[in-house]
């Protein structure tokens, strides 16, 4: 449990660093401060969720065989980078794939945080 808010305000820390790059640059464009705030959190919920769902995406497999392929097509055309002589086959690379993989669950939450602030900071911009 302790892991998984570790990696929920790693996530926050990141999207902050996003959104404040973006509120900078916006706001030396001179911009008004609430828009800088929705495009800065928006960026920052899109890069989270975009990245959280690729990531969700490869925990359930998706990209298993491409990477044994490139896996094998390099340890052919390349042997020294053969970690052992045993060959791999594609159930075992998947087997020990998913049991190396983390949930996406934290940059997910993250994202869902930002895209709320966003969507706040939107409807306070529209008020103006």
């Amino acid at each position: 449990m302790k892991e998984k808010k570790k990696d929920f305000l790693i996530y926050l820390a990141v999207g902050f660093v996003i959104a404040a790059a973006v509120f900078a640059l916006n706001l030396s464009r001179d911009y008004e401060v609430v828009r800088c705030l929705c495009d800065g959190f928006f960026v920052a919920s899109v890069m989270l969720l975009g990245l959280g769902g690729i990531k969700t995406a490869r925990n359930q497999g998706v990209f298993d065989v491409m990477g044994y392929g490139a896996k094998s097509t390099l340890e052919t055309f390349l042997p020294f980078l053969k970690k052992t002589d045993e060959k791999e086959d594609i159930y075992q690379y998947k087997e020990r794939k998913a049991a190396e993989r983390r949930g996406s669950a934290a940059m997910l939450l993250a994202g869902g945080v930002y895209l709320a602030l966003s969507v706040i900071a939107l409807i306070f911009y529209e008020t103006l």
